[in-house]
């Protein structure tokens, strides 16, 4: 294959089909540019822009993926643009911002020059009025005579007691509405400008002056500016010609058939036919033009502004000799200073660019380092250390890098540590599990469900129960103080009592009622084993309840626990407390209440870690909240409606994680078979 096929082919399959529309469009933009086709370059460039975005993305990922893998590329990459893109961006800006006062500087002066004018007839007016009726007649005729070359074709319109008078006599006659106030500015009235002012005294008397704007006045308001042009939006039906200026068209009709004009003026436009745009002083002395909006009014549509465009072709040389007219040295001193201050930022920017070439090798040299390390570490080399040339901030990163891999030997040794724990408390999960009662007790009289979600691996709640002789059941309900493993500990401990104090209790039971089994004894002794066995600071809520099925009576002790909750025929009971909790004080007294269930009573035990989750805005769930449930789910099961309970308060907290340990335990007195 012939290596220019060759090479023509290895570029288009890097350029992509992207890459070659690119191309393609481009060269068919600047061939109808060149030639003249002004609407086909311009579609061409609108089919650049996509074009040219996606080639710009691909370059870059190129670019990214070969030329800056590497810190060192990367940090080149970003120096240069630091010493070259500000460059280019403050000539732009300065260039934006000096074509934008330029244009604005060129319409303040005309519009300056021009507003004179309006004033100038403005004053003219107030005088005629701040006279007497009765000289009036013969000061307009002075006036006249003394402001006819300042105001060529000026004319003064009187209107009194004795009638209409006009000055000069050959003076169209101007028909007023009678609906015009008094106003002043620019007038359009038979396809010409005029500044005109209106005095309006009464219905009889009136004072207008209207001085014409004609193509020499708009011309010479501000001599060797450029072109200056006072415009009316035309009628559209005309034939029009544009006016070309600085990449804008303004229609005007054209009358001057003379194609050598920079503006055709006409009956809807005032400004130079002859005057030109001054030539340039430099190939920075580009052309700008601007528009300014110009209101005036209409005869016939009294009192409501139109909208017209004063606008300003010039040059920023021609700007500065009318702006500081009079003081070329000034303008010399300022054009030098610019440019030296321009030199200026130059030399800076070329200097911070070496300074950062600089520092970038020291910056490349530490990260190679840094990335030689990071690959030993990988590989299990925690003996690998850097060497500290200078102590600087990467010299401390540096040396962070060798805390870092000592402290990773340390660090495996406790994470092996930390996994034993977390197998030793999975144990202990799985032990306190086994503590909790699997069945329900045989009872015919009294069905017991409960359950126990604790907040961490292992639970600091306690719950259990269990039948005894002749169709007692005992219940309890606790809440440690704290969590965690001391809560988990001391929940066993308190089992283990409880259980060996019931057990206790069951030889007599062989020959008596079960009287021996008091809830409140049990309770007392249960209180000075914790607080001889455990530290000052553990205690816990606990609920204890007997149950005699013969007699469907249910005797309890409530030792500092939330009071459960007896629902019965539609109504709430609290139940009574009986003492301060367990553990606390070595002598504490308790005391137990008895009640007696009736079929379908549902008795409802729970600790905190129910009622005092709190939501987003703080707020507890509340034991108002825990009564409306079970009222309106009393006809489901007890595992669905502890199942609810439990739904609605992971709910309300809207986290996945537990605050408190919750547990719920339910006594549901049923008939028995």
């Amino acid at each position: 294959m012939p290596p220019f096929r060759q090479v023509l082919r290895t570029t288009i399959k890097r350029l992509g089909k992207a890459g070659v529309d690119f191309v393609i469009t481009l060269a068919l933009y600047l061939i109808f540019y060149f030639t003249g086709h002004a609407i086909l370059a311009t579609v061409c460039f609108l089919a650049l822009i996509p074009a040219g975005i996606i080639l710009l993305i691909r370059l870059f990922r190129y670019v990214r993926q070969h030329s800056l893998w590497s810190v060192r590329n990367r940090l080149l990459f970003v120096y240069g643009l630091f010493g070259f893109l500000p460059i280019m961006l403050l000539f732009l800006l300065v260039a934006l911002s000096a074509w934008a006062l330029m244009s604005e500087l060129a319409i303040y002066l005309a519009s300056s020059a021009l507003d004179r004018r309006i004033y100038a007839v403005r004053d003219a007016a107030d005088f005629l009025h701040s006279l007497p009726v009765n000289q009036r007649a013969n000061a307009a005729a002075h006036m006249l005579g003394a402001r006819n070359q300042e105001f060529a074709g000026m004319a003064i319109y009187l209107k009194d007691e004795t009638g209409d008078h006009r000055f000069p006599d050959n003076s169209p006659p101007l028909e007023i509405p009678g609906s015009w106030t008094t106003v002043n500015g620019l007038l359009f009235d038979n396809g010409r400008f005029y500044s005109w002012a209106h005095v309006v005294e009464s219905a009889d008397r009136q004072i207008t002056l209207i001085a014409p704007l004609s193509d020499e006045t708009i011309s010479n308001l501000v001599p060797h500016l450029g072109v200056i042009a006072l415009v009316e939006p035309g009628d559209r039906t005309k034939k029009s010609a544009p006016i070309a200026t600085g990449g804008m068209h303004i229609n005007v009709v054209d009358e001057s058939k003379d194609d050598n004009l920079t503006f055709a003026t006409t009956d809807s436009s005032v400004g130079s036919k002859t005057s030109r745009v001054p030539p340039p002083v430099n190939r920075l002395d580009v052309e700008i033009a601007w528009p300014a909006t110009r209101p005036h009014y209409h005869l016939d549509r009294p009192g409501k502004p139109h909208p017209g465009v004063l606008w300003v072709q010039s040059r920023p040389s021609a700007v500065f000799r009318s702006f500081f007219s009079g003081s070329e040295m000034l303008r010399g001193v300022l054009v030098d200073v610019l440019i030296s201050i321009a030199v200026l930022f130059l030399l800076v920017e070329l200097v911070a660019l070496v300074i950062g070439i600089s520092l970038s090798r020291r910056i490349t040299y530490a990260v190679g380092q840094l990335y030689e390390g990071t690959r030993r570490v990988i590989y299990g080399d925690f003996q690998h250390r850097i060497t500290v040339r200078v102590h600087d901030q990467l010299g401390d990163l540096a040396e962070s890098f060798n805390q870092m891999t000592g402290n990773l030997e340390r660090l495996m040794v406790i994470e092996k540590e930390k996994e034993r724990l977390e197998t030793e408390l999975e144990i202990a999960r799985e032990v306190q599990a086994q503590l909790y009662p699997k069945e329900e007790p045989p009872s015919g009289g009294l069905q017991v469900t409960a359950r126990c979600d604790p907040a961490r691996m292992v639970s600091g709640d306690y719950y259990d129960y269990q039948a005894l002789m002749h169709g007692k059941i005992v219940f309890a309900i606790g809440d440690i103080a704290g969590k965690g493993i001391s809560a988990a500990l001391l929940m066993a401990t308190m089992q283990a009592a409880l259980r060996a104090q019931v057990s206790q209790s069951q030889p007599a039971r062989e020959t008596s009622d079960g009287s021996e089994l008091d809830p409140a004894s049990l309770v007392s002794k249960l209180n000075q084993q914790i607080y001889a066995h455990t530290s000052p600071e553990k205690y816990a809520t606990f609920f204890f309840a007997l149950y005699d099925e013969s007699s469907r009576s249910l005797t309890y002790t409530n030792a500092g626990h939330l009071s459960p909750l007896l629902f019965r025929d539609g109504t709430v009971a609290p139940l009574d407390s009986n003492g301060t909790v367990v553990g606390a004080f070595p002598f504490s007294q308790y005391g137990e209440s008895s009640l007696a269930f009736r079929p379908g009573d549902l008795l409802v035990c729970y600790t905190d870690g129910i009622t005092e989750p709190e939501n987003a805005y703080g707020e507890m769930f509340g034991e108002e909240r825990l009564i409306d449930l079970v009222q309106r789910n009393l006809h489901r099961e007890d595992h669905e409606i502890i199942r609810v309970i439990f739904d609605a308060v992971r709910g309300w907290t809207g986290s996945p994680e537990l605050q408190d340990d919750m547990t719920l335990l339910l006594a549901r007195q049923v008939q028995a078979a």
